[in-house]
Formats: C-alpha cells, structure tokens, sequence
C-alpha cells in the first residue's frame, strides 16, 4: 500500500532554519518554472509544481497547504501523491518534448559527441517508460 501524506504538514518541516530557508527558496523557484510551464509550449508544469510542494512541505505550512487548496497545483500533488498517477496529457506532452529533442540533438550533435546523444536518448527511454508504467490522473 503507498503511504499518503495525509499527516500534518508539521511532521514534515525540518528542524534546522537554513535547511527551511533553502526548501522554501527551492519551492517558490519551482513554482515559479512551473507557472512559465503553463504558458511556455514545451515546459513542464507538473514536475516543477510536485517539486514546489515537496519543498513546502518541508518549510512552510502555509505555503504547503495554499498549493495543495489550489483549484489548478492541487489536485497535481494530491493526484501524485495518493496514487503517484501523472496526468495523461502531461505523459504524452513529456513523450513528445523527450522524442523531439533527441532527433533534434542527433541532427546538431556534432560526429565526435554523438554518444552523449545517446547516453541521453537512452535516459529519456528509461524515463518515458517510468512514466507509461504510472497510472492516469
């Protein structure tokens, strides 16, 4: 069964005042990547709003808890984690960026580089299906 963080965002601060200082400072950049993901065709939103509230969660109640009472990020970190279930759309808009920026490194790599385009051809297939294996939100 998946542990669910329904416990109170309290037991997940850190003790330590820098620790937090460095987890909020994290949340409101990955938040801030994730609301240019809504308006940048191609930038994730989802990812970056996860990582937002696992920052919170960590340093700031408030913050942690406006995310997860947001009519659009909420219902991402709650759906991700109850059932670590990703958006539909959000897969096939991963597996897209993912396909077309490895024809296009291929295309712009020079000769002598082309096995990092294949190291990371390789990452972004262990990813993709990573993300196929998890359930639709």
């Amino acid at each position: 069964m998946l542990q669910t963080m329904k416990r109170p965002a309290d037991s997940l601060i850190h003790k330590n005042t820098l620790i937090r200082g460095v987890f909020f400072g994290l949340g409101v950049v990955f938040l801030a990547l994730g609301l240019i993901g809504v308006v940048v065709p191609g930038m994730p939103t989802t990812v970056f709003v996860l990582l937002a509230g696992y920052c919170w969660a960590r340093s700031s109640k408030r913050f942690y808890e406006y995310l997860l009472s947001h009519q659009l990020f909420g219902k991402m970190i709650t759906d991700w984690q109850e059932r670590r279930a990703m958006p539909r759309f959000a897969k096939y808009l991963a597996w897209a960026m993912m396909a077309i920026s490895t024809v296009v490194m291929f295309i712009r790599l020079p000769d002598d580089w082309l096995w990092l385009g294949v190291v990371m051809a390789v990452a972004m297939l262990a990813v993709g299906i990573w993300m196929a294996r998890l359930p639709d939100a």
